[in-house]
């Protein structure tokens, strides 16, 4: 595949977004009051996000109420039942979103161009110093190699100097040799020096093989050794050695045939194998609870998310909680848990920094029974949010029987 140059990048990484952004599910089941309600709260935090700087996020949020509002709820059963001035006032909010995402659109494009070619500079970079560290381990390979050709020359020179002087020794020792025990020239004829010795010798040979004869070895007596030789041998040779003192090896084999506890005299009794107990086996009380590895679980995509990672170890915004919250909310619903009723609440407040903080607990109308509770009104809360610029970010509500 060809290397894509840095507009090309930046261009396939907006439709990367684009593309995550226009996968919005809708479910028929629910209610389309809350798609709306969903809606506002994209709206909100998509402004957030772009006062923050954080335009990535504001354009998938911008992207994905465009998606829901243009594409998707319009097949939805309930849209029909929509107020005419709910979607009068939704449309021109599709229409600022349509502005504020192309608008983005172009800040990304130029952004991730920028990126790219930073990257691209880096990584020219890091390939420059790997190639050079790469010529260097050659040139060390090379001298390396240079080096042991010179030292092997070197040896192969002097095993050959050492060779020759061998040779030069060994040439002269034979000189030497002939010339200090040359052969001379004597009288009538008679070879003196080395060759009149060899001569002598193999005369003396001559004379010693006619001297030897045939030699037939003659019988010898005949030795009669009767009982009483043979005990004066033995009282020559002493008694034997007493063996009463010498103890035979344990046995530890079971005869053949054998039955249960018949072993041969002296044999190792064969215990059986000793079985470990059981009850000394440690027992897992359960309390020590295995590790989750959380990174296997299957996110969640909202329509709120914009799939851009989180510090948090869980992949999710961090939650900024008053540390009172609860006790402020059980002394509220103190009235109704001793007429044993349920109280519930809503739990709103603000996006800052990619975090949510919350601001506000909203106790709607509400009827309640010893084990629910259903809020009345909602439109009343609703206003009270969007008045407000809150976000839901959560409920909260007091168990009877917990």
């Amino acid at each position: 595949m060809p290397e894509l140059n840095q507009s090309e990048v930046a261009a396939e990484r907006v439709r990367q977004l684009c593309n995550y952004s226009e996968s919005v599910s809708v479910d028929h089941s629910i209610p389309i009051r809350r798609y709306f309600r969903s809606g506002n709260e994209m709206m909100r935090m998509a402004r957030v996000y772009q006062d923050e700087k954080d335009i990535q996020s504001a354009f998938i949020l911008y992207t994905k109420f465009i998606t829901l509002f243009v594409e998707k709820l319009m097949k939805h059963p309930g849209y029909k039942t929509v107020p005419e001035n709910d979607k009068k006032v939704n449309k021109k909010k599709v229409m600022e979103a349509f502005k504020l995402a192309e608008k983005i659109k172009s800040v990304l494009r130029e952004r991730f161009t920028k990126e790219e070619a930073i990257k691209q500079e880096s990584q020219r970079k890091e390939q420059e110093e790997i190639n050079k560290r790469l010529q260097i381990q050659l040139q060390i390979e090379e001298d390396k190699k240079r080096i042991e050709s010179e030292n092997r020359k070197a040896e192969d020179e002097r095993k050959k100097l050492e060779e020759e002087e061998k040779l030069r020794k060994l040439k002269e020792e034979q000189e030497r040799l002939i010339a200090g025990g040359g052969v001379g020239v004597a009288a009538a004829g008679t070879a003196v020096g080395p060759a009149a010795g060899i001569a002598a010798g193999i005369g003396s040979v001559n004379s010693i093989s006619d001297s030897i004869s045939e030699v037939t070895p003659s019988p010898g007596p005949s030795l009669d050794i009767g009982q009483t030789g043979i005990d004066q041998i033995s009282n020559h040779l002493g008694p034997p050695p007493a063996y009463s003192h010498v103890t035979p090896p344990e046995s530890h084999i079971i005869p053949p045939g054998g039955t249960s506890g018949q072993y041969l005299p002296g044999a190792t009794k064969v215990l059986p194998p000793v079985i470990p107990n059981r009850d000394l086996k440690p027992v897992n009380t359960g309390s020590e609870i295995p590790s989750v590895d959380r990174s296997n679980k299957p996110s969640v995509d909202h329509f709120t998310s914009t799939g851009i990672e989180s510090t948090n170890k869980f992949g999710l915004k961090d939650v900024i909680v008053s540390t009172d919250l609860v006790e402020k909310f059980i002394l509220l619903a103190a009235k109704n848990t001793r007429a044993n009723t349920e109280t519930c609440a809503i739990l709103a407040g603000k996006l800052s920094k990619n975090q949510f903080t919350i601001t506000h607990l909203i106790v709607p109308k509400q009827t309640g029974t010893p084990d629910s509770c259903s809020t009345t009104n909602e439109e009343e809360v609703f206003d009270y949010q969007d008045n407000h610029d809150l976000i839901t970010l959560g409920w909260i509500h007091v168990s009877i029987y917990m």
